[in-house]
């Protein structure tokens, strides 16, 4: 390849993609991660944002 290599550990860019906010791409609202424990105790991360 061509040009600088980039070092896996870029914090810089690492920091970049967590500022990023993701958009939904129904509503184009931010999308908030939710824990939600079932009824049986199981829990899961869940996505909200348009109520879809």
């Amino acid at each position: 390849m061509a040009g600088e290599k980039k070092s896996k550990t870029d914090v810089a860019a690492r920091a970049e993609s967590k500022s990023r906010v993701q958009c939904c791409s129904n509503c184009g609202n931010k999308i908030e991660v939710v824990l939600s424990v079932s009824a049986n105790g199981k829990k899961r991360m869940r996505r909200i944002c348009c109520e879809g």
